[in-house]
């Protein structure tokens, strides 16, 4: 009977030894990526609830970790919270803003297809903001001084006559976009939106052959209607459309081709009525702060 308790002692006492060499001790560093420790960040081993926290090195170290553990979980304020190998030099990436200030600039060509008016070169600078919503989606309003316009040309063996009209506006773009990762840093992005705009200014100039050049102002309520009623202008200052994009992003810099579809109201005799589409497409340059 003695021999039989002194043989399952000595089996508890082998089990027991190899128990404890199926638990192991973990150390490491947490960084950024440019290297900087990164204090304060909790480091958890997956599926247990075994975890530390980096001291002012950025070091940690986890006690009695099962061998057969393969990951840690870290996570950080400010930073992305990333699975890692337990065996793997561990870097945490910062978390992108969710708000960032947004400038933008480019060259645009426009013109009127109602009346089949030709392309006039203009442009468009803007500020804004970015806000965004996931890993692919943002939202970016955004103010933008817009110089477009377009040129009616008609010439033949004994006549020629030009009108161009040069509006500035302050047109108020809201955007959303749609990323898709291309590689490191780098990502696809579609824009869409709403357009709101309001005409600030402008002046269209015509004349032609025996004719002397006359200038007029395009938002002015300066024009006698035809009908008796109050004076007019040439367009209503209020105008709405679309806006569409595609570009390639490199970390915060933009690059793009960016277009408008603008319905434009005339003031004909005392009557607001959408009688012109202005149509544009050019290219654009933007970088989030």
């Amino acid at each position: 009977m003695k021999r039989v308790i002194m043989t399952i002692c000595l089996m508890a006492a082998g089990v027991a030894a190899l128990m404890a060499q199926q638990t192991r001790d973990v150390k490491g560093v947490v960084t950024d990526k440019k290297g900087v420790p990164v204090v304060g960040a909790e480091v958890l081993v997956e599926g247990t609830t075994i975890s530390t926290i980096t001291d002012l090195d950025g070091n940690f170290l986890l006690r009695e970790v099962p061998v057969e553990a393969g990951k840690v979980i870290v996570t950080s304020v400010g930073m992305n919270t990333e699975e890692i190998d337990i065996n793997s030099p561990i870097m945490l990436a910062s978390r992108p803003r969710k708000l960032s200030l947004v400038v933008e600039a480019g060259l645009d060509g426009s013109r009127y297809t109602v009346n089949s008016g030709n392309a006039l070169m203009g442009y468009h600078v803007g500020v804004g903001l970015e806000v965004r919503r996931s890993k692919r989606w943002a939202f970016r309003p955004m103010l933008q001084l817009a110089s477009r316009g377009t040129e009616y040309v008609y010439s033949d063996e004994r006549y020629e006559f030009k009108e161009t009209w040069k509006p500035l506006v302050l047109d108020m773009p809201l955007n959303f976009l749609l990323r898709y990762e291309l590689g490191s840093r780098m990502n696809l992005v579609f824009s869409f939106g709403p357009v709101l705009s309001w005409g600030l200014s402008g002046k269209v100039t015509y004349g032609g052959t025996g004719m002397e050049e006359k200038e007029y102002e395009i938002y002015k309520k300066m024009y006698p209607s035809d009908w008796g009623g109050p004076d007019h202008a040439l367009l209503h200052r209020f105008g709405v459309g679309l806006t569409y994009g595609v570009g390639v992003e490199y970390k915060k810099l933009l690059v793009g081709v960016v277009g408008k579809s603008m319905l434009m109201m005339t003031e004909d005799d005392g009557i607001n009525t959408a009688e012109e589409h202005n149509l544009v497409l050019g290219a654009s340059v933007s970088y989030r702060f």
